[in-house]
């Protein structure tokens, strides 16, 4: 870990009860002896508007908790918890979302020893089962402790966030366009957001052939493949999704492009160089 960060809670969010939210959550989460850490795009608004300034292309109120859970029962008694004590709202037809008091949206995403291959079920009707691939290795290895006002909690980290929404959109390619969104935001200022690091450590990347996000996209592809390098099947799937993204038949590229990029080349490129990235750390 490194040395934590102290964030003012509303250059994290200015709207809503989002302190209320959190304290709220923490007291369940600490009764039940659980750990937790914030993903999704909080997580990202952590990093490029509570760290470095950068407003986020496309807001949104919902918060998003990966959380550690041995089993299901433990679940059903957290979910309780809040609904009877925190006063959350149950959402029909979704067991892994609750609704708080000003209406804001609460993914609560179990992974651990409760997986099954990557797949958490829990009790219940409706949506119950959700792919977590990843949420473990990007909790262990790309999550960060914050400081507020008054909380400390643990952050996923940009690369471990590209990670879970590569992931994502691939499971649900049809609902899930706003993660390659994100994705191309993340890219498009990663460079900037971590210059000094890459020309102290990874000044090999420079030469008269590449550009900078080109740059930016393989330094990026190293830091998933720290993430993900001690899991084959990881590995694999995330291989994949880049490599199928360079495919004539996948529409990774087509969205990147529409979101960031001038031509479908050149966000093939920017795959290209996340691919590469990971490469330079799993052939080793």
């Amino acid at each position: 870990m490194s040395n934590i960060l102290k964030i003012p809670f509303n250059k994290i969010r200015d709207e809503g009860q989002y302190k209320e939210i959190f304290q709220a959550l923490e007291r369940g989460f600490i009764k039940f002896g659980i750990d937790f850490y914030l993903v999704g795009a909080t997580a990202r608004d952590i990093w490029m508007k509570g760290v470095h300034d950068l407003p986020p292309k496309r807001a949104t109120r919902d918060i998003d908790f990966g959380i550690m859970i041995k089993d299901s029962d433990v679940f059903d008694d957290l979910k309780s918890y809040l609904i009877g004590e925190e006063e959350f709202i149950p959402v029909q037809g979704n067991e892994f979302v609750l609704i708080w008091k000003d209406q804001t949206q609460i993914d609560l995403i179990p992974f651990g020893e409760l997986e099954r291959e990557g797949i958490v079920t829990v009790k219940g009707t409706g949506f119950t089962s959700m792919n977590v691939e990843g949420f473990k290795e990007v909790y262990e290895q790309a999550s960060e402790e914050i400081e507020t006002e008054e909380q400390r909690f643990k952050v996923c980290t940009l690369p471990g966030i590209v990670i879970l929404k590569l992931i994502a959109w691939d499971d649900r390619p049809e609902v899930r366009r706003d993660d390659i969104d994100d994705i191309a935001e993340i890219i498009k200022n990663y460079f900037r957001l971590n210059d000094d690091q890459i020309y102290e450590h990874h000044s090999d990347l420079f030469t008269d052939e590449i550009e900078l996000e080109e740059i930016a996209a393989q330094f990026l592809g190293r830091e998933i493949g720290k993430i993900i390098s001690g899991n084959p099947k990881l590995i694999d799937r995330v291989k994949g999704i880049l490599e199928n993204g360079l495919s004539e038949h996948n529409n990774l590229a087509d969205l990147l492009a529409i979101e960031s990029y001038e031509t479908i080349e050149s966000s093939k490129s920017i795959i290209s160089h996340i691919l590469k990235g990971v490469s330079d750390i799993i052939s080793k």
